[in-house]
């Protein structure tokens, strides 16, 4: 099931996955960056924040995943609110291979190839990193926020910004228009090691990237969602997946 479901949640995720900002290939480390003199309260007023506006999200693209043993190219399509978020693969040859569907405390997988489905608690310590990519909602990614509390530290240069939270995560935000750039996670429990933001364009009053770079929390695998559309604040169709009574769900 890994095989035909990696490449969809770890190009999400939960992918999913995005060039108005400087290139993402640039290394950037607090190391080489001043401490900032900028409040959080008036970092956080740089940074787009949709939390009250953007209700649902819908749209398709490419993921292109790149692991040990070789790399795979698939078709995600998605739609998400703040409550659920439902991911359709389809694989390079249009065959539906499987869903995901999240809500605010599971994660359910459907392999339609394999007749296999498996319910996983998000609070579980130990999700595989699949479960763990797959956990993010698809609108609190395309829209990453933070609150100032939330705030440990901020360093600078001329053009970044790096909030420290306090779970660890760095979020790097381009001093040009706010947009945040990359979010960086450590420790073994981290569902990524790093999230790329990239070709923010706007839809509607809303920028959004339109290419996202995920990768694993190993650093073996990449993983690269490219949006070739997105729709914002429609009516969705009902998020569930239609499971045929012969197909075991299996609970961890």
């Amino acid at each position: 099931m890994q095989s035909l479901l990696k490449p969809l949640l770890i190009g999400i995720t939960t992918l999913l996955l995005l060039s108005a900002c400087s290139s993402s290939e640039r290394l950037i480390s607090i190391e080489d960056m001043e401490r900032s003199d900028i409040s959080p309260e008036q970092l956080v007023e740089r940074i787009p924040d949709y939390r009250e506006d953007l209700k649902t999200l819908s749209g398709n693209g490419r993921a292109i995943v790149s692991e040990p043993g070789g790399s795979d190219r698939v078709t995600l399509q998605f739609r998400s609110d703040r409550e659920k978020s439902l991911i359709t693969i389809r694989t390079s040859v249009g065959i539906e291979g499987g869903q995901i569907l999240v809500d605010t405390d599971s994660l359910l997988i459907y392999n339609r190839v394999d007749k296999y489905a498996e319910k996983v608690s998000l609070n579980q310590s130990n999700l595989t990193s699949i479960g763990s990519l797959a956990s993010l909602n698809m609108l609190d990614m395309f829209s990453f926020t933070f609150q100032p509390d939330d705030i440990r530290g901020i360093y600078e240069d001329e053009t970044h910004f790096v909030a420290v939270l306090d779970d660890r995560s760095q979020v790097t935000i381009l001093k040009s228009d706010g947009f945040i750039q990359k979010v960086t996670q450590s420790g073994a429990d981290a569902a990524y090691s790093q999230i790329d933001y990239e070709g923010y364009a706007q839809i509607e009053d809303f920028y959004l990237p339109r290419k996202i770079t995920i990768l694993s929390n190993d650093g073996d695998s990449k993983a690269t969602f490219l949006v070739q559309r997105l729709e914002v604040n429609t009516t969705l169709l009902p998020m569930e997946i239609s499971i045929p009574e012969n197909i075991p769900i299996y609970r961890i």
